[in-house]
């Protein structure tokens, strides 16, 4: 026999009110059951939130989920703060659970992993059985997803065992312009216009190459960004990624467009289908200053005579992660004169790269071996004729060397033909809503959805704009209609 009381949705801390139905055990019914995470391309800005409330001493948090008592008799609720210095035997202590309690929860596997790592500020919410053994546990991971531990004890006590769940509260994806003006700082402009911190960043990362958004945007100048964003509710939880932006600056118009490439790797395109990233980096590890410029008449720091300096470096702590800067070939691994361990690849068109001083190799990389850009080869160090640990970065073209910082270098690999068609048509509702009225500011894309549903034939800007991110998804929640109307359309 099995006692639930039966509680309305929530989330972690919500408040129910219910009553306790008594059913018989079934061993292929869970104690919990998951609530699957929904999404949308286009969502309703009327939704309403789901309730809140902190948790107290008598009232479960449900995390999203059915929350279900094995006892009416189990004691109330108590919340409990993680402090400086906690870990878990310590909060069972101060919960007044046994060793025996926490040595058991943590003996139920990788569900349970995160409670080895609490932070202070953290909170726990526990509740005992009469006897002072664990009945119930919530550990809110995330503002989705909450660890819940329950006890399942079966009729007649024969079997007493914790169990371990993951309760997700339900959550869509809204798709979001925003657009607005540089007054005073970009960044400050940026979040005047509601845009999240972590959409700023992925805007300088891809805009990083053909305009430097910390240095070239000024006053004036335009932005209009759209991107995903997952909601709990009317509480953002995740944003990104971008789908579409443009920057208006110095009279150039710059608009980037997310899409996949013919392996299935998305990226950032201009109106013509050209990558917005090189073919090269020129930075291929996160450095904190350039220690030593490009220099052919360069005074060598320990030997000190003039001799040429054929790449700059780059200073890191030894350890730091060295990545490839283009899709190539190992040409040499090993030692090499003052340049201590070195990487050297080979890569199109005559174009090569050095990686010097380095502390160590990737276990296992040999001549011959086929590389991608981005991919780990080594870590920085301060082999061979190194004042300090940082990396020695040559690009070289036909043998030559030159500047990495400065030197022309080849675009990016743009859309396939068979890409780009499909590409520019998938753009167009894009481009009409980066070029909307100025000022209006965090514009859900379902806003127009009144009148997307007036006309089959006017809903083919929102499929478009849905295929534009997932075609496949997108396919398989329009109808034929509209797949239609976007063919006429076009």
């Amino acid at each position: 026999m099995r006692c639930y009381s039966l509680m309305r949705a929530g989330t972690v801390g919500a408040i129910g009110m219910g009553l306790f139905v008594c059913l018989a055990a079934d061993a292929n019914t869970p104690a919990t059951h998951a609530a699957s995470r929904s999404q949308t391309q286009i969502q309703s800005p009327g939704n309403t939130a789901p309730e809140h409330a902190a948790f107290n001493d008598t009232a479960p948090p449900s995390a999203g989920a059915q929350d279900l008592f094995s006892s009416p008799q189990i004691t109330p609720w108590r919340e409990i703060t993680v402090t400086p210095g906690d870990s878990l035997s310590r909060v069972f202590q101060r919960a007044g659970l046994r060793a025996k309690e926490w040595i058991a929860l943590l003996a139920l596997g990788d569900k349970v992993a995160p409670l080895k790592t609490l932070k202070a500020g953290e909170t726990l919410a526990i509740r005992k059985t009469p006897d002072g053994r664990l009945s119930d546990l919530r550990y809110r991971l995330d503002a989705v997803d909450t660890l819940a531990v329950s006890r399942d004890v079966t009729s007649g006590g024969k079997t007493d065992t914790l169990r371990a769940d993951i309760l997700h509260q339900d959550s869509q994806t809204r798709r979001i312009t925003a657009s607005g003006t540089v007054d005073g700082s970009l960044s400050r402009s940026l979040a005047q216009a509601g845009i999240p911190a972590r959409v700023a960043t992925e805007l300088a990362h891809i805009y990083r190459y053909r305009a430097n958004l910390s240095r070239n945007m000024h006053p004036g100048d335009r932005f209009s960004v759209i991107y995903d964003a997952e909601f709990a509710g009317d509480v953002r939880v995740e944003a990104g990624p971008i789908i579409a932006a443009s920057i208006t600056t110095g009279g150039r118009s710059l608009k980037a467009f997310r899409a996949l490439d013919d392996q299935g790797r998305p990226g950032y395109y201009d109106l013509k289908g050209g990558s917005y990233e090189p073919s090269f980096s020129r930075h291929p590890v996160n450095y904190s200053r350039i220690s030593s410029p490009f220099d052919p008449n360069r005074m060598h720091p320990i030997l000190h005579i003039r001799r040429p300096h054929w790449g700059v470096d780059m200073a890191a702590p030894r350890g730091t992660p060295i990545r490839a800067a283009a899709n190539g070939t190992v040409k040499f691994v090993g030692r090499k004169h003052g340049y201590g361990k070195l990487v050297e690849l080979q890569h199109f068109d005559g174009y090569s790269t050095r990686y010097g001083h380095m502390y160590k190799f990737v276990k296992g990389m040999h001549d011959g071996e086929r590389i991608r850009k981005g991919e780990v080869i080594g870590y920085v160090g301060s082999t061979g004729e190194a004042t300090g640990p940082h990396l020695h970065f040559e690009i070289r073209k036909d043998g030559v060397a030159h500047n990495p910082l400065t030197m022309s270098l080849p675009e990016g690999h743009p859309l396939s033909a068979r890409r780009l068609a499909v590409f520019t048509s998938r753009i167009h509702p894009l481009l009409a809503q980066l070029d909307a009225v100025p000022g209006i500011q965090n514009t859900l894309i379902a806003s127009t959805a009144n009148s997307i549903r007036s006309s089959n034939c006017n809903r083919a800007s929102a499929v478009n704009a849905a295929l534009a991110l997932a075609p496949a998804s997108a396919r398989d929640h329009h109808s034929l209609t509209d797949l239609f109307c976007v063919v006429a359309a076009g």
